[in-house]
């Protein structure tokens, strides 16, 4: 499955002028921009504004693709600007009669990502029961509403967020203390101070 499902955005006047393509992850950069292209190929004057998410963000979900746009795309490296394409219909500017043009956005992941900083679905699920028990007001959970890997997460990560989950945090002192690092600069991803010491 390489781009499906399409979203046409177009609550108000249906002309189809934002187009949101949903993809598996790790699909080639050369099949999403195929895709993005593609849509200007659908008609004259759809998509003025075309974006590309991997298959986590919901496209009908405003919020969910401005984040995708806000945090997996680099605009001077993702984005195109296609001139000279056809008005179409509906308000316009009259700067330019008959002349429009179109931004291709690709917002999806280029490399793993740090999981979302929520908890697991598990977690989440037992939560919602509990405030349902309670008899609290009906929650209408957006996605992400639980957080998933992105790729850059690793087994003893996972085991060291279990045990704090268990309360056993504490003793994961001693192995912190011998991760320790002298002399390393401010803001320096903890992955490179561990590899100056191999």
């Amino acid at each position: 499955m390489v781009g499906a499902p399409t979203t046409a955005h177009e609550p108000l006047t249906n002309l189809r002028k934002v187009v949101i393509l949903q993809f598996v992850r790790d699909v080639p950069r050369t099949e999403v921009w195929r895709a993005l292209y593609g849509v200007l190929t659908l008609h004259a004057f759809v998509g003025k504004f075309v974006i590309a998410v991997d298959d986590d963000i919901d496209p009908h979900n405003a919020d969910a693709v401005l984040w995708a746009m806000s945090y997996r795309c680099n605009p001077s490296m993702d984005t195109h600007i296609v001139p000279y394409r056809e008005l179409g219909h509906g308000p316009r500017t009259t700067d330019q009669p008959g002349l429009d043009s179109a931004l291709l956005i690709d917002a999806t992941m280029k490399t793993a990502m740090p999981p979302l900083a929520l908890p697991k679905r598990e977690y989440m699920e037992k939560a919602k029961l509990l405030w349902e028990k309670l008899g609290l007001p009906p929650l209408k959970p957006e996605t992400p509403w639980f957080g998933y890997s992105l790729g850059d997460w690793t087994d003893e990560w996972d085991k060291n967020a279990l045990d704090a989950t268990r309360g056993k945090w504490m003793h994961r002192s001693e192995s912190y203390r011998q991760r320790r690092r002298r002399g390393i600069i401010p803001n320096t991803p903890s992955r490179a101070a561990e590899k100056t010491e191999d």
